[in-house]
């Protein structure tokens, strides 16, 4: 069954002591895409080989993006924001939603990007990138 996008809830925090207090909380979320994982391919055929021979190697998280309403007073913006500029890794986690038994993604990573959007008859919009490090979690609970 499909999962509603209603309800995800965004922590950015640079210590992983208390990651989910309000002060953590990416505001404002209106979307996000990621992380984006895959793996290489190895090609390990042979002069013995009838075929293409592959391995997989190492996978690589990849990155997310997340998408905002800009709210330059937010903490979980600034948190970003400042992840950015100085060179900070942190700990994302997006709860899929607001029951006791909710769908969450956690991974580390490093926000390697920003951008403000301005336009007529619209409100400030953002977006960051975030490159991860190590990998993903898929957790309930």
């Amino acid at each position: 069954m499909a999962k509603e996008s209603q309800g995800i809830i965004c922590y950015w925090a640079t210590v992983t002591v208390n990651a989910t207090l309000a002060e953590n909380v990416v505001g404002e979320l209106t979307g996000f895409s990621g992380p984006s994982m895959s793996a290489g391919v190895i090609d390990v055929t042979n002069l013995q080989s009838t075929a293409k021979e592959k391995m997989i190697g190492l996978y690589d998280g990849g990155q997310i993006s997340l998408n905002v309403n800009w709210v330059a007073t937010n903490d979980g913006q600034i948190k970003l924001r400042e992840s950015l500029v100085q060179r900070t890794k942190g700990s994302l986690l997006i709860q899929l939603s607001t029951a006791t038994t909710a769908q969450k993604i956690s991974l580390e990573g490093y926000v390697i990007g920003m951008n403000v959007n301005g336009a007529v008859d619209n409100v400030l919009k953002g977006d960051f990138s975030i490159a991860i490090t190590g990998g993903a979690s898929f957790t309930t609970g």
